[in-house]
Formats: structure tokens, C-alpha cells, sequence
């Protein structure tokens, strides 16, 4: 039976999936987790009922950061050589498209919504590419025309490839490489914008009708409509909703990784695996389907955590 979590908006139900597997070379005896799996509420997107399953099973308590988005902290104790964790759910997510006619991005200045998303951060420093956004940017001061602009070079000029950044590859780093992912692709848009003082943000979800890895684009503020995105991985901007689910905002990635921690033991990791799936009218998935999803993720080997570090485990944006 499908459950409606809807509003007035015209909407399409999703069901989705988000499962993750570590493995580790020795025993792990305490393995501490934060985990930002959960549907955000509102933009387009109506979050019903998530399942959140671990293997070995763990104490868990819900909390809200500081960017609004849901997080569980759990703790395994239990001894074991390999940890799972699965959420699934549903969503209804909005089909129409987003409203944005053009304003000035000097109406932007002064406004304490998005303040915050203007600076650097750990992965973005605007100082580093502001030479290139002022040179890409629409010259007429538009705030659609700056996204647009910086989204299409990102998109033409940065050739998606796997295996040449990390998790803690740098926008500028990107820039000078040529290459990455999508992670990397939103971390370079994001520091253009900000070089060009418009206030936005990292989002990190799934994206619709599909399976794969976890997907990140960029959210811009515009002070008529909210926060709208854009998509520097596919040179899109005003993407409709009903084509991502979204688990969490922040400043970039550090903020937004769906599942960081610490574990103890006297070896490290092994072997890291990830995958995630949309499907519009599906049914509620159960940690079965979560399981058999995980058997075709792409695995990461030998990442050599060492013990008790505290990591960004690296099932990166993609």
C-alpha cells in the first residue's frame, strides 16, 4: 500500500535506497557512526517514513544539525569484520518546475538568508577561482545569468572521470586537474558563486530512476524563491524536483557525506562499497532489497584507514 505524503504541489512517489558495506582487515570492537540518509523536508520534496537497518545492529539516537538536515548517530559495539547500514523509504517529490525570474546579484548583498554559504570552506575557497567566475559570468549582473554561466563552463570544461580526485580533493584542485566527478564539478560551481557573492550550498541525494552512486549538485539562493538548483554535472539549472532526493545541504561535501565516523580495531578498512536507487511508484523496500542491491556496488578496496581515525568514508558524490 502506498502512503500519501504529499502537499498541494502536483507530486510523483519514489521509493528509494541507500545501502553501504565496509569491510575491515582485523576486528572492530567500537564502530561510531553519523549517518545523513534521511529525505530532507520541503523544496519540492515531501519525506515520508525512512528504515534505517545496520548489520550488526547498533544504539542509534536522531538529532538535527546545524544545516537542518537529519542525522543518526549510531554505535556498534558488537564485535565484527564487516558493517552494513541501509536506509529505504518513500518520497513524493514535486513535478513542476522551479520559478526563478532574473534579479540582480547585488539585491543578494546584505540579506541574512544564505549568509553563511558565501564564505570558504574546507573544500572551497572563492579567492582561488574568482579570476575565472569573473570572466565566465553573464556581464549584466544576473543572478540566473552568473549560475547559468558558471554551470555550463564547469560542465564543458571539466570532463567527468572517476579515480583522479578523493574526498578531499579541493575546487581549485579540480580546476588545475580538468577532471572529476560530480562531487568535485558542484565543488568548483560553488566556489565561483561564492567568488561572485551569491550564497550557496552543497546538496547531496539520489538521483530519480536510477541506480548507482549518490549524486551532489548545487543549490543557489534567490531571494523571491528560496533556494533553487543547478546541476553542473549535467549544465542544467532549475532542474525540476521530481529528479533528485535529497539527504542533505551544507557547505560542501564535509558537511553532507551520508556517512562519516570512527571505529576502533588493530587493522583498518579492506574494502568499501555503496550504491543508492530511485524508483517513481515503487514499493516500500525492505532491507532485503537493500542487501541484494548492495551485491552489484562498485567497491572501493584497501582504503587503509588507520585505527580509531575519525573518516569521511569515501562513498563519494558521483
Amino acid at each position: 500500500m502506498q502512503t500519501d505524503v504529499g502537499g498541494a504541489l502536483d507530486t510523483v512517489a519514489a521509493s528509494f535506497i541507500y545501502a553501504a558495506r565496509y569491510g575491515y582487515s582485523d576486528t572492530v570492537i567500537h564502530n561510531d557512526n553519523q549517518l545523513r540518509v534521511f529525505p530532507r523536508e520541503g523544496e519540492g520534496q515531501f519525506a515520508g517514513a525512512t528504515e534505517l537497518w545496520s548489520v550488526p545492529p547498533g544504539r542509534g539516537v536522531d538529532y538535527q544539525d546545524r544545516f537542518g538536515n537529519r542525522v543518526r548517530r549510531l554505535r556498534v559495539v558488537e564485535p565484527h569484520t564487516t558493517f552494513v547500514v541501509a536506509a529505504a523509504g518513500r518520497v513524493r517529490l514535486s513535478t513542476e518546475l522551479p520559478v526563478g525570474y532574473d534579479v540582480s546579484i547585488a539585491s543578494l548583498q546584505g540579506l541574512s538568508e544564505g549568509f553563511e554559504y558565501t564564505f570558504i570552506s574546507p573544500l572551497v575557497d572563492p579567492d582561488k577561482v574568482a579570476g575565472l567566475a569573473a570572466s565566465v559570468a553573464d556581464g549584466d549582473g544576473s543572478l540566473l545569468g552568473a549560475v547559468n554561466g558558471v554551470v555550463r563552463w564547469v560542465y564543458e570544461n571539466i570532463i567527468y572521470k572517476r579515480g583522479t580526485t578523493s574526498v578531499s580533493t579541493t575546487a581549485e584542485q579540480v580546476l588545475a586537474a580538468g577532471e572529476g566527478v560530480c562531487q568535485d564539478k558542484t565543488h568548483l560551481a560553488l566556489g565561483m558563486l561564492r567568488a561572485l557573492k551569491i550564497p550557496c550550498r552543497y546538496a547531496s541525494g539520489l538521483l530519480t530512476g536510477q541506480t548507482g552512486e549518490t549524486h551532489s549538485w548545487v543549490e543557489f539562493y534567490h531571494p523571491n524563491h528560496g533556494w533553487l538548483g543547478a546541476d553542473p554535472t549535467k549544465g542544467l539549472i532549475l532542474p525540476p524536483a521530481r529528479d533528485y532526493v535529497k539527504l542533505g545541504v551544507g557547505r560542501d561535501y564535509t558537511d553532507v557525506s551520508p556517512v562519516t565516523g570512527s571505529f576502533l580495531s588493530k587493522g583498518g578498512t579492506s574494502g568499501i562499497a555503496a550504491i543508492a536507487a530511485v524508483v517513481v511508484d515503487g514499493e516500500q523496500p525492505t532491507l532485503e532489497d537493500a542487501l541484494e542491491l548492495l551485491e552489484g556496488a562498485y567497491v572501493v578496496q584497501n582504503e587503509n584507514v588507520s585505527v580509531g581515525f575519525p573518516i569521511e568514508r569515501p562513498e563519494r558524490d558521483r
